[in-house]
């Protein structure tokens, strides 16, 4: 490890609140010092870390004094050396930013964030995309069907159309609306439980990919996940109780498979993004052909899970080696880490009733791994996101041809027996009173090589 005081070392800051850390698989660097502040127990490896600042915070320390104070004195401390701040979660985003303004360190500041962090903001904001974003507009007030459908008719062309309420972001509170008579007929269903509501409809990609691309200012798209159905969106499947899969691509196998798809990136973050910011960028989209790709939103970190899952599969990089190695600028590519497998995952949503029985799942030609979220006689409520599934089936294969029969035939022959008739009240739309799993109820997850 180079001394501290070497004029050529980076350092990088760590700072971790809620979010349990691993870089067992980030290749080491002699020219990087790692320092991590959390609170204790924050790490699951140690290996690739030099310092440890556990910070143990005062009950309900929303503001996260201990460990900003800490933060603070590291920068001053490491100043002549640049260092950088990361950050994985949400919550910690804006006191980072607001130490990096302070500080004068490298990244986002505060008035940048804004952007991110309200969804009302980001919204409206464009920054020069308005040709490649999806139409859309805004509606507020109480629901008035019949004026209303004509705004939708004159700002974003007619239907289908997606209704989202700005102040619920269960999938139950999305409307797919494929006609006019749908569109006033969700309204009335609905004025009552959103009233005095702000809505944004947007226009509807029929026969197109979702995906949630990550990419770096320095080195493009680094991988990708998309939906592998086309003709139904993921909060469809999920509202509806009905299974989906989403495929995990690297760099390599976007480019062949999504043609296009990096360089509708790479506009992306040169219309939002500052040229000097160097961290991980998530952007939301569709992808029809390689003329026809919509932009649809970004964060600054997965959205899911499930997406931490995908993006950490066997072989694959953990979304906090990427992240790592974007603060680093571009690196030279690591050929014998290069994994040729293609990845996905198949969600079977959780639907409102009781669990009776863990189906059996046979081993198919791709390799397997079987993870069930629910237990048997486990009380369920109806998904209302990406991650509220009864089950997952992980699935890897050299061949995509191969992965995509298998993933196709699982979801046509598992049938997960649910006894809906259990909970006949239904008191709103996302029912969240829900009895919690027991030490007792088994919940599996497994490695099927049988």
């Amino acid at each position: 490890m180079t001394s501290v005081g070497s004029s050529s070392e980076h350092v990088i800051i760590i700072v971790l609140w809620k979010y349990r850390l691993s870089l067992y698989r980030w290749k080491r660097r002699d020219d990087v010092k790692i320092i991590v502040v959390a609170p204790p127990r924050m790490l699951v490896d140690e290996t690739n870390v030099d310092v440890y600042y556990q910070v143990e915070p005062p009950i309900r320390d929303h503001d996260h004094c201990l460990l900003m104070h800490k933060v603070r004195e590291l920068c001053s401390i490491f100043s002549s050396k640049n260092p950088k701040l990361v950050v994985f979660e949400r919550s910690l985003q804006r006191p980072i930013a607001q130490i990096r303004r302070d500080m004068e360190v490298d990244g986002f500041r505060p008035e940048q964030l804004l952007h991110f962090v309200h969804a009302e903001e980001a919204i409206t904001m464009r920054n020069g995309l308005a040709a490649i974003s999806l139409r859309q507009c805004s509606l507020s007030g109480t629901p008035q069907p019949d004026s209303w459908a004509e705004a939708v008719r004159n700002q974003i062309g007619g239907f289908p159309a997606v209704v989202r309420p700005l102040r619920h972001h269960c999938a139950h509170s999305v409307g797919f609306i494929r006609n006019e008579n749908e569109f006033k007929n969700w309204f009335r269903r609905n004025s009552s439980v959103h009233r005095n509501e702000h809505y944004v409809v947007q226009e509807y990609v029929d026969d197109g990919h979702e995906f949630n691309a990550v990419c770096s200012s320095a080195d493009g798209i680094l991988g990708c996940i998309s939906a592998i159905e086309t003709h139904r969106s993921v909060l469809e499947c999920i509202q509806n109780q009905q299974p989906y899969a989403l495929e995990y691509l690297s760099a390599n196998q976007t480019r062949d498979i999504f043609p296009g798809l990096e360089s509708f990136c790479i506009q992306v973050i040169k219309s939002i993004f500052p040229t000097s910011y160097l961290g991980l960028i998530f952007i939301r989209g569709y992808y029809k052909d390689h003329n026809e790709i919509f932009f649809l939103g970004f964060g600054l970190e997965p959205d899911s899970e499930t997406a931490r899952l995908l993006y950490a599969l066997p072989q694959s990089n953990p979304w906090e080696v990427l992240a790592l190695t974007a603060q680093l600028g571009p690196q030279r590519e690591d050929t014998s880490a290069i994994d040729n497998n293609y990845h996905l995952v198949i969600n079977f949503p959780s639907a409102e009733g009781v669990l009776i029985h863990q189906t059996n799942i046979l081993r198919r030609e791709s390799y397997m791994r079987v993870s069930w979220k629910s237990a048997e006689s486990a009380e369920m409520k109806d998904s209302d996101h990406l991650d509220d599934n009864v089950l997952q089936v992980f699935l890897w294969n050299s061949n995509r041809s191969q992965l995509l029969a298998d993933c196709i035939d699982i979801i046509k022959s598992t049938d997960i027996t649910i006894d809906r008739n259990a909970l006949n009240e239904r008191h709103s739309l996302c029912r969240k009173n829900v009895a919690k799993l027991t030490a007792k109820e088994l919940v599996r997850s497994c490695t099927t090589t049988d």
